[in-house]
């Protein structure tokens, strides 16, 4: 049995040394800087099921399936599932999860965004952030802020791992 003193002697601590070196560069170097994304987003067609309920003053509206497409950095066809809450002074907030077949940086794969906003009757502000992707995509990492009236705007980062 190998004593803890001749497991780490100098004689291997070189080598392990330049081989924790060697990987932690090439993993740098695969993921690469930020780039920036951009486009516009919007819906294509009526949601598979719309339900509305009232609470103390609240509208709470739950829209799944929406379609829609993104164009620019993104591009392809999401379908979106989105919860929004109307206050009676006319403000909302919203959260949404949509699941795209995209291209991005020439691969094409399946990616998931999840998205957090507030709005009035005449426009919102989000911040999205991809939290999967799939295929290839996989890897893929990004986040930004989102921008609208439809059809919306999205300006962000983005990168592989």
């Amino acid at each position: 049995m190998a004593t803890r003193s001749s497991l780490w002697s100098p004689r291997w601590f070189g080598p392990v040394v330049l081989i924790l070196a060697i990987v932690g560069a090439q993993s740098a170097a695969a993921s690469g800087p930020p780039e920036s994304s951009s486009g516009t987003f919007g819906p294509t067609g009526a949601p598979a099921a719309v339900s509305v309920r009232t609470a103390d003053g609240n509208t709470f509206r739950t829209v799944t399936a929406r379609p829609g497409r993104f164009t620019g950095t993104f591009t392809g066809a999401y379908s979106e599932d989105l919860r929004l809450v109307f206050h009676a002074d006319g403000s909302f907030n919203f959260a949404a999860e949509l699941t795209c077949q995209c291209t991005v940086d020439g691969k094409t794969g399946t990616m998931t965004i999840k998205l957090d906003g507030t709005g009035s009757p005449a426009a919102f502000d989000a911040h999205y952030r991809i939290i999967a992707a799939t295929g290839g995509l996989e890897g893929l990492q990004g986040q930004g802020t989102l921008s609208g009236p439809v059809p919306s705007t999205y300006s962000g980062e983005h990168h592989f791992s």
